[in-house]
């Protein structure tokens, strides 16, 4: 099966996307040879240890390391905002920079998976505008989940990516 990628139209080296949570339990080595085979080279989590046992993913970075995918988990609460992902944001673009094709996930692939996408597009330079118009493009729907989501991203944005306050 072909994983629903919502692939983001970045014009780099690298390839950038999110998707709703993979398939669980006794799918999940399929779901993560089918994101190899689409070329994702790294996937980033957001699901929190808790969504993960629920859903069947607790083995998901052995399988992705099966696989030839590099695993990366970020926890975040459902509708919530990450603490610190400057160092994550930095890694992420690097990879992108690189040609490599980096999948974020949460359980929908809304909320969560749309801020750590766009931490990474800030990273590489996107203002947080212009970030959130491309994962939602991308996505088929608005996003993030919150207003504080949204928030954070430009929050995000000025702190860490030089850009200047946009009203809101």
């Amino acid at each position: 099966m072909r994983p629903a990628l919502n692939v983001i139209a970045w014009h780099g080296p690298g390839r950038l996307a999110t998707m709703a949570h993979p398939r669980g339990g006794a799918r999940l080595a399929d779901e993560m040879a089918a994101l190899a085979a689409a070329g994702v080279d790294v996937v980033v989590s957001a699901l929190t240890p808790a969504e993960e046992n629920r859903l069947g993913l607790s083995g998901a970075a052995a399988a992705a390391a099966a696989a030839g995918i590099q695993h990366v988990s970020c926890p975040i609460p459902d509708r919530g905002v990450p603490d610190d992902v400057v160092a994550l944001g930095v890694r992420l673009a690097a990879h992108v920079r690189a040609g490599r094709y980096v999948v974020t996930h949460c359980f929908a692939g809304i909320g969560r998976s749309t801020l750590l996408a766009c931490v990474t597009l800030v990273m590489l330079g996107v203002g947080p505008e212009r970030a959130l118009r491309l994962v939602t493009e991308a996505r088929g729907l608005p996003v993030p989940d919150t207003e504080a989501q949204r928030a954070w991203v430009y929050d995000f944005a000025i702190a860490h990516g030089g850009f200047a306050p946009c009203p809101r």
